[in-house]
């Protein structure tokens, strides 16, 4: 897995505190996905959300959002990892929220499954967690979605109404922010030949992508939970990590691609 060199990104404010940052992204550097990194100012401190390795792509994110004061990184499943050991390296006072494994994630605080699996995360169990951080319990909720394979941590920000996410919807539309003339590639760049073509039906609306992407849950019917309580909140956009961020209809989109699982109406 991996991204190209030199790694060129597209910057986004989709709000004033609410920064994204697109790149490439391959599976053994075949299949194309894309990656995003979401970074929040709030309270004076930066949080990241998923990160992408400590590079100039990162300064440049924090030079766009004006802070670069790093107070927390937050890992999203166990497959995104790989910025935890730069970011520590550039910000050892940040604090890392993480799930299962806290010591390959040098976690500071931990969601488990028998706590927090399925369930609302909001202020009062982050305090439980001994979270005392204003930036983290004034502005966002999580549901822990431990029985997805990859073991999923959902955010959401209360101020903004956006939902981040890793592996749980991709967006992957013909035409990619993550490959643009914004990253380096020409207009109209077609993301999904030779082994990438599988990559085409990952998007909420495509019965092929959906059933590839609800096979990753583990146990519907204890997935069923947590995933409403995803789809209890007020979010008005999602920030996939793997494709384009959905701005328009985005609960609509959540709806479609786990009805199924949550029996709710179209």
């Amino acid at each position: 897995m991996g991204y190209p060199s030199p790694l060129v990104a597209a910057h986004r404010k989709l709000t004033e505190n609410v920064l994204t940052t697109s790149t490439p992204f391959s599976i053994m550097n075949r299949v194309n996905i894309g990656a995003r990194m979401t970074i929040f100012n709030y309270e004076g401190g930066v949080v990241i959300w998923s990160g992408i390795p400590y590079c100039d792509v990162v300064k440049e994110a924090l030079e766009k959002i004006g802070n670069s004061n790093v107070t927390w990184l937050i890992v999203p499943n166990v497959q995104h990892t790989m910025a935890v050991k730069s970011c520590k390296e550039k910000f050892p006072n940040l604090k890392i929220l993480a799930m299962g494994n806290a010591e390959k994630n040098q976690a500071d605080y931990v969601f488990t499954s028998a706590e927090h699996g399925e369930t609302l995360i909001d202020r009062p169990v982050l305090e439980k967690m001994g979270i005392t951080d204003p930036t983290i319990l004034n502005h966002f909720e999580f549901v822990y979605l431990n029985n997805h394979k990859n073991k999923e941590i959902v955010l959401y920000d209360k101020t903004s109404k956006i939902l981040c996410e890793a592996d749980v919807l991709f967006n992957m539309e013909p035409e990619l922010e993550q490959y643009s003339p914004a990253t380096g590639y020409p207009e109209g760049f077609y993301p999904f030949s030779g082994w990438s073509f599988l990559g085409r039906y990952l998007q909420p609306y495509s019965i092929i992508g959906n059933y590839i992407v609800r096979e990753r849950l583990n146990n519907g019917a204890m997935s069923a939970k947590g995933l409403q309580q995803v789809l209890n909140w007020d979010f008005e956009t999602i920030v996939p990590c793997h494709g384009n961020t959905i701005e328009i209809d985005a609960k609509k989109a959540f709806k479609n691609l786990f009805s199924p699982v949550l029996d709710v109406k179209l």
